[in-house]
């Protein structure tokens, strides 16, 4: 399944998809509309399951100063298992998924690895927090990996 992407153009027929000599076929990045709808959803999905994680599992309810600490290590572990072990099981965050698109590595189309999923979720928070600032940069091409569409990517 760590097969590299391969231009239809350049296979051979009857042998499956062949690498080409030089390099994989990689599809172009998904738009930047369609990645920040899958990042919003990603964030409101990842808002209500802590939500519901830190009421219903740990009882924290009594007050912001009882319901913080529990409530943001909660938003972060579901934030990180949507985006890496996600990313890495099924080349996708849910909101991505849900939207048809995938990650994958950029150099050659082949499945992400652990520590480009953990850098690509870290770069994540940084751009959200700054994306006033860095006006124009994405975390769909970050870390070595690029989000595409899912159609492209069968061609």
């Amino acid at each position: 399944m760590n097969a590299p992407y391969v231009d239809p153009a350049t296979a051979t027929p009857g042998l499956g998809r062949q690498p080409h000599p030089t390099h994989g076929w990689v599809p172009q990045e998904a738009g930047e509309n369609r990645l920040a709808l899958a990042a919003m959803t990603d964030g409101l999905l990842a808002f209500v399951l802590a939500l519901a994680l830190a009421v219903r599992v740990f009882h924290a309810s009594a007050g912001i100063a009882e319901f913080a600490p529990v409530f943001v290590p909660c938003l972060l572990a579901v934030s990180f298992v949507n985006h890496v072990f996600g990313t890495l099981i099924f080349r996708g965050s849910l909101a991505k998924l849900l939207f048809g698109v995938r990650v994958l590595r950029w150099k050659d189309g082949r499945r992400p690895r652990v520590w480009q999923t953990l850098g690509r979720w870290l770069f994540g928070y940084v751009v959200i927090v700054f994306q006033l600032l860095l006006e124009g940069a994405s975390v769909g091409q970050a870390c070595g990996l690029r989000t595409v569409r899912s159609r492209d990517e069968r061609r």
